[in-house]
């Protein structure tokens, strides 16, 4: 997992999908969830983080809530349901692609706070241990999740922006 990043993952059984998140959120951390606001619109949608601290990405798909959570840094994960090789939407734009690379290219968008409309990523390296790409000129780590049967979790830390020098 890159640089200590824990998943967790519930069903939600019917219940409201955010109240489900923030519950996990709080058993797992502690920790209030608390949403940003949407860089669209405004609305209280935007990027999750934690009272006190902390970074949380959420994912959703069918009835299945995961959170990957950390003590810092830029993380994002998400949850497909189905099998890992299967043909994916990234087909038409990446011709060979699976649901495995789906999961990756949004984990790694969320990781950089990238919109998902703005291109496909897919990782330029999978390693031993996972796989890299760079996301809005940000250098991108994750590797696959354990998930339950049926679903596939991928989960991405993106390494430190570099900070503004056009100014100086």
């Amino acid at each position: 997992m890159p640089h200590a990043i824990r998943v967790v993952w519930t069903t939600r059984e019917g219940a409201d999908r955010r109240a489900v998140a923030a519950r996990l959120v709080f058993e797992a951390t502690g920790r209030t969830l608390r949403h940003g606001p949407c860089s669209r619109c405004g609305g209280n949608h935007g990027r999750p983080g934690l009272e006190g601290g902390g970074s949380v990405s959420l994912a959703y798909s069918g009835d299945l809530v995961v959170a990957a959570l950390a003590d810092d840094g830029d993380i994002g994960v998400d949850v497909e349901e189905g099998s890992a090789g299967a043909p994916t939407r990234l087909e038409r734009l990446a011709p060979g692609s699976t649901l495995r690379d789906w999961t990756r290219f949004e984990a790694a968008a969320k990781a950089v706070g990238a919109d998902l409309r703005g291109g496909v990523h897919l990782p330029a390296v999978v390693e031993p241990d996972g796989w890299r790409t760079v996301v809005a000129d940000r250098a991108v780590h994750g590797c696959e999740a354990d998930a339950p049967a049926g679903f596939v979790i991928s989960v991405a830390r993106a390494e430190a922006a570099e900070p503004d020098r056009s100014r100086s």
